[in-house]
């Protein structure tokens, strides 16, 4: 009887502490249901009139952001090896030279936890962010890597059209 008491008592105690370390993640279960996601979020800023042409041109980058946190499921970490792939194999020069950067962050690092509320994310995400001197310019969240990371080849050509576009936004 003690002994079957004792199991229900561990049982019980499993069951909070796993539901709290799920709750940290449970993000990337509700990411893959049918419900809405939002939207792509692109951000631009208005654009200054004032520049003058004869101006040197401006450093630009392009910073290819996966956000993850401390509890990472299967599919997070084929989000992460994925569009790696498809950026290392589709980029390699604008890697070489800087204009294209690949970033891995740990947004429950008290330190990043700022990610959160600049790319108002909800759920682990692929981010681009365009810089000009510096300064960011516009951002998009890739939100489709849900639908498609059961499909590789898909998965890859989306990020790399995304880039391209980021790269050069005259494509």
């Amino acid at each position: 009887m003690k002994y079957k008491l004792l199991g229900l008592v561990l049982a019980i105690a499993f069951t909070i502490v796993a539901g709290s370390v799920w709750h940290k993640d449970d993000q990337c279960a509700a990411a893959l249901s049918d419900t809405p996601t939002i939207s792509d979020s692109v951000v631009k800023p208005a654009s200054d009139t004032s520049a003058n042409e004869d101006q040197p041109k401006s450093q630009a980058k392009v910073i290819a952001y996966y956000f993850h946190g401390n509890v990472r499921c299967a599919t997070c970490r084929t989000i992460e090896a994925y569009t790696k792939e498809a950026i290392d194999s589709a980029f390699t020069d604008q890697l070489k030279s800087r204009a294209l950067e690949w970033h891995v962050v740990n947004i429950d690092h008290g330190q990043n936890r700022h990610f959160i509320r600049d790319y108002q994310l909800y759920t682990r995400s692929v981010v681009l962010a365009d810089l000009h001197d510096g300064k960011q310019v516009r951002w998009k969240n890739l939100d489709k890597i849900w639908t498609l990371v059961r499909n590789k080849t898909e998965f890859a050509k989306y990020i790399q059209s995304e880039v391209k576009l980021f790269l050069d936004p005259t494509k």
